[in-house]
């Protein structure tokens, strides 16, 4: 290949990758995720080199990250300390790092399909959604902008309480696939008709997954969403000075009188355990028994000395405490990684090597509703969300965060997006409780019902429709469905090709 023409081609990945990354919030242009996936899938199937295939992917890759996650820099310049150059440098570690999984992929898929039309019609895409699951549990895992978050507002997504996320990722990418293919097999109208038959069809499977009701009104619950925006920062602050901050909320709800059931705080509002601030809980306690309400708020959990867990905790209006510990720790942020203690320490994070909490724990009782509670990062998984279900069927999800960490907007809209496809994939309610924003109230078929401005100290009152009902596809089953189908179609895809090969030189 012409020297200028590798450049171009390498270019033209970096750019669909940074196409790709502009379809999420806050942009929401689900329009730019086809077009991104659209050419590197073209342009990786026309490709005959392995080597070449994967350099795409990697380029598209970092182009995909660098922009869609270049907030991480963030924290490490504004509450790191770490000087500006080094974080930009490691935010491009950081994509690049992340970009082998798409490149890989791509690599694996022109190594194994040597069709052209085979490969983007199906070891494309199947390869594609294997890689994006790997990336969402290897080292604990980062499915950070799985591009199925980008199409939540497309009818493809109503696949999501059938197959989740990754069953609307395949679909999505299979229909990318077909599109690449269609315009590959251009003259060939038996095969193009069957490439326009698969792709309507996957379309057609969302548009009913759409519209089955899945769940059914349950009850209402009348919440208080408080959105304090506290200071990260401040985390060292007077610790009396964060119990006055926080409970001004609380003193003007007495003082109001609000019709509320329940008033929920985010991550962060304590970054102390309940057990070394037995006055605070007190005052809490007689406040619930005084205002009849129940309340939700973060704090640490400490049931030994130093075994800290991060916790969301709940006091009933009689004043009696249930605990909910997170089981997903971020690494870095939450636990220490072997080796890497003195990286921690520079970055002069508090409360870093934290103890996860059991992988079953539970449902919270809240006003009466059952409910399943997690913390921040977690929301990312949607098959733990599932696991709540072995404790009975929660009526309501509830995520508590604090993404004030990341700077404004970019990281929260994205994390808004994962929330409504979590509510989707289980047919339930989301309540999105967030420091700094977006805090929002979700239904059960993922549309924002109410939310607030982000960085911004806000609060709002919601009157929130519990759900019941039968467990979706995806509660039963889980993601192994939609990976069995991404890897038949690998598969597929590579065995067909060597047949047509075969055929040919007979």
């Amino acid at each position: 290949m012409p020297k200028r023409y590798y450049l171009y081609r390498l270019m033209l990945s970096f750019a669909s990758g940074v196409s790709l990354a502009s379809a999420f919030a806050p942009a929401n242009e689900p329009i730019y995720a086809l077009a991104g996936l659209l050419i590197i899938f073209y342009l990786v199937g026309i490709t005959q080199k392995v080597k070449d295939a994967f350099l795409w992917g990697l380029a598209f890759g970092f182009g995909w990250f660098v922009v869609g996650v270049n907030w991480v820099y963030f924290s490490m310049y504004h509450y790191g300390y770490m000087p500006l150059e080094w974080t930009y440098v490691t935010t491009c570690v950081f994509a690049l790092g992340l970009g082998l999984f798409p490149a890989a992929a791509f690599a694996i898929a022109t190594r194994l399909t040597e069709n052209t039309a085979l490969r983007m019609a199906f070891t494309i895409p199947g390869a594609f959604t294997l890689s994006e699951w790997v990336r969402s549990w290897f080292l604990t895992g980062f499915p950070w902008l799985n591009p199925a978050y980008a199409v939540i507002d497309w009818p493809i997504a109503g696949i999501a309480p059938i197959l989740g996320s990754f069953g609307v990722l395949l679909a999505f990418s299979w229909i990318v696939g077909l599109l690449a293919a269609f315009w590959a097999l251009r003259g060939q109208w038996i095969y193009m008709g069957a490439c326009a038959i698969m792709a309507f069809s996957l379309l057609f499977l969302g548009m009913v997954g759409e519209r089955v009701p899945w769940s059914e009104p349950a009850g209402t619950l009348k919440v208080r969403l408080i959105q304090p925006n506290l200071e990260p920062r401040l985390l060292q602050q007077s610790m009396s000075e964060r119990f006055d901050e926080v409970y001004f909320y609380l003193d003007n709800i007495s003082v109001e009188k609000p019709d509320v059931d329940l008033v929920i705080l985010p991550e962060s509002v304590y970054p102390i355990s309940v057990q070394r601030m037995p006055e605070e809980m007190r005052r809490l306690s007689d406040w619930v028994k005084k205002e009849k309400k129940g309340l939700l708020f973060n704090a640490f959990w400490e049931p030994e000395a130093g075994d800290f867990r991060n916790a969301a905790i709940y006091l009933s209006p009689s004043g009696e405490l249930s605990v909910y510990e997170k089981r997903h720790l971020v690494p870095f942020g939450e636990f220490v990684p072997w080796g890497f203690h003195w990286f921690v320490e520079s970055m002069r994070i508090p409360m870093s090597d934290l103890t996860p909490g059991a992988d079953t724990q539970p449902l919270l009782k809240l006003a009466g509703h059952s409910t399943s509670v997690n913390l921040c990062y977690e929301n990312l998984f949607g098959d733990e969300w599932r696991d709540a279900w072995r404790e009975g069927s929660p009526e309501l999800l509830v995520n508590l965060s604090n993404l004030k960490w990341f700077g404004p907007n970019k990281a929260a809209s994205q994390h808004l997006q994962i929330s409504r496809m979590r509510a989707k994939e289980v047919a339930r309610p989301l309540l999105n409780v967030t420091n700094s924003g977006l805090t929002a109230s979700v239904d059960a078929r993922g549309q924002v019902l109410e939310a607030l401005p982000s960085d911004e100290s806000a609060l709002r009152d919601v009157v929130v429709v519990t759900e019941k009902g039968d467990r979706t596809p995806y509660v039963r089953l889980g993601d192994w469905p939609a990976l069995l189908w991404a890897f038949a179609m690998f598969v597929v895809g590579a065995a067909l090709s060597v047949f047509l090969k075969r055929r040919q030189n007979v």
